[in-house]
């Protein structure tokens, strides 16, 4: 700042200006926003972005438009003078978000939060990405910059002097201006349709694997994108989600780690706890924790929509049941009719014949149209089958991306808590803790307890209860690691998964010893060689009671083997 007694000076540097012309940028007199979370500047003007999503642009002129906003007359206070670039609402008819700007020489690009990009100012190499043409030679308010795929979402901008680039939200790379002029060879490797005045996607971008044990495998694409002239950089993030959050957890971890041992052996007296704590009490890690709110209202948004849409596909379906059902009792209906209208007409009484006659056609051509129908309603049902499959999966990924965000959530909050801190040195014990509720829960899916347990209407009614609970546990498994810390979570989760296996191949075996014993195999004869298999020395001598080789006693023994009791004697368990 130069001082309260210092005279005005220009917002914008230019050339001849020293370092001593900055100042600082008063706060609107209506004791609005305060607090800028951006800045970019360009050849002469420049761009803030505030916290509420609103971008401040000024400059040396407001030539080509650069400004992004109309500035009557030539008042050179007007263009030095932060004003807000409230256009963005009427280019789409929604209020919009920005959450990043970029400017070039005599251009900039805005981005919301909805993975829109804007784009303003000169466009003579097309570096706007609107294409070229006289009317759009500048671009004075901003402009949606358009993409051949309708479903692009952008996640990252950047801007070079005559050049523009972005990252999607699937790590796609586009660049636009001469920066793409010059990376397809002088144009010469464009597709057809493709310019210099659109964005191109960049052909062949290495997507790296993971070298970390925690997410290995898992590619790693681009995240952020920045630009220099003929250079492009691009920041790598794993290309899952789930991959993305343990790398973030292991990351803030080991921060947390790190700043605690700091604080610690700087200050003995008890003062070290409240300083790690201190360290994520920042705008920056509170900022964050509001954001991975903001996408968890929105993705549970999401997943009540594709509720909706689910019940209402659902439903359809059921009424398409209902009338094939109609249309299977009309063809039934009419095929009786026909059939007595048949004997009548065999009879061979005079007079009735033409009639008779008549009256069949009339049949089959009722027939015909009700064939008609129903495949319709067939081919209509096959269309809603999948449609509804695609809503489950796509429901199922939802909720999965729902519970991942509110995990990160989670974390953020304890970090600015400082629980990760303090409580770092329970995290064994509550692991241990967990870990053995965990192996309680997977000795209870054991057939044997469930059996003798429950009444069930058969053996198969077990298993499948069994392969539920397994597959709840499954998803559960995560629990342990996120309560435990450091070699004992990965240690303590690899256990319970060996179980897990092993517990699943049990069930499949046995499964298998089912399949042979109600419908026989190349080998045996069905439920006779499966009672024969009980009474060797590998089950223990162990059958039904009163057993006898024959086809009688196997009926009597398969009845009692259905009625569900006795099964882990039966096995031997």
């Amino acid at each position: 700042s130069d001082g309260p007694s210092s005279p005005k000076r220009r917002p914008h540097i230019g050339p001849g200006d020293s370092m001593a012309a900055l100042c600082t940028v008063a706060p609107p007199p209506n004791g609005g926003h305060h607090h800028v979370v951006q800045v970019a500047v360009g050849k002469e003007h420049g761009l803030f972005l505030t916290d509420e999503g609103t971008v401040y642009s000024w400059g040396g002129s407001a030539e080509h438009g650069k400004l992004g906003r109309v500035v009557a007359g030539t008042n050179e206070a007007a263009w030095q003078e932060p004003a807000p670039i409230v256009d963005f609402n009427k280019t789409r008819g929604e209020t919009e978000i920005i959450v990043q700007i970029a400017c070039g020489a005599e251009h900039c690009l805005a981005l919301s939060q909805k993975g829109t990009l804007y784009a303003w100012g000169w466009n003579k190499g097309g570096q706007l990405g609107v294409g070229l043409s006289p009317k759009l030679k500048e671009v004075r308010v901003p402009m949606v910059v358009p993409f051949a795929d309708k479903e692009v979402r952008v996640k990252s901008c950047s801007c070079a002097p005559e050049s523009s680039a972005c990252v999607t939200t699937k790590g796609e790379v586009y660049v636009w201006g001469s920066i793409s002029y010059y990376l397809f060879s002088q144009g010469q490797r464009y597709e057809p349709g493709e310019t210099v005045a659109i964005p191109v996607k960049l052909r062949g971008v290495p997507h790296e694997e993971s070298r970390q044990s925690s997410v290995q495998g898992s590619p790693y694409l681009p995240s952020t994108i920045a630009l220099c002239r003929e250079q492009i950089a691009c920041t790598m993030r794993p290309g899952r989600l789930q991959d993305d959050l343990s790398t973030f957890r292991a990351a803030m971890r080991a921060r947390s780690s790190h700043l605690f041992s700091i604080t610690r052996n700087r200050d003995a007296t008890g003062r070290s706890e409240r300083g790690g704590a201190d360290a994520f009490r920042t705008d920056a890690v509170r900022q964050l924790g509001e954001e991975f709110s903001q996408q968890v209202v929105e993705l549970d948004r999401k997943v009540h929509e594709l509720d909706e849409a689910r019940v209402e596909c659902q439903a359809q379906l059921v009424r398409i049941g209902r009338e094939l059902t109609v249309c299977d009792q009309q063809d039934t209906a009419l095929t009786e009719s026909a059939a007595d209208l048949e004997v009548k007409r065999s009879s061979g009484r005079s007079g009735m014949s033409r009639t008779l006659d008549i009256q069949l056609n009339d049949i089959n051509h009722f027939k015909m149209s009700n064939k008609r129908g129903k495949m319709q309603l067939l081919a209509q049902r096959d269309e809603d089958e999948r449609r509804n499959l695609s809503l489950m999966q796509e429901y199922s990924d939802t909720v999965s991306k729902k519970h991942q965000i509110e995990a990160l959530a989670t974390l953020v909050a304890a970090l600015r808590r400082g629980e990760l801190i303090t409580k770092s040195d329970n995290s064994s014990d509550d692991g241990l803790k967990v870990a053995n509720s965990k192996r309680w829960e997977l000795s209870a899916t054991s057939p044997q307890e469930l059996a003798g347990k429950g009444n069930f209407a058969g053996f198969r009614e077990v298993l499948s209860i069994s392969d539920r609970a397994l597959n709840d546990i499954s998803s559960a498994l995560r629990e342990v690691s996120a309560t435990a810390q450091g070699s004992d979570a990965a240690l303590l989760e690899e256990v319970l998964e060996a179980n897990l296996k092993m517990r699943k191949e049990i069930n499949l075996h046995i499964q298998e010893k089912l399949e042979r014993a109600d419908k026989g195999g190349p080998h045996s004869l069905g439920l006779q060689q499966y009672f024969n298999e009980l009474q060797s020395e590998g089950y223990g001598g162990l059958s039904p009671r009163g057993f006898r080789k024959n086809a009688n006693s196997v009926g009597a023994a398969a009845s009692g083997y259905k009625g569900g009791g006795g099964i882990g004697g039966m096995f031997g368990w």
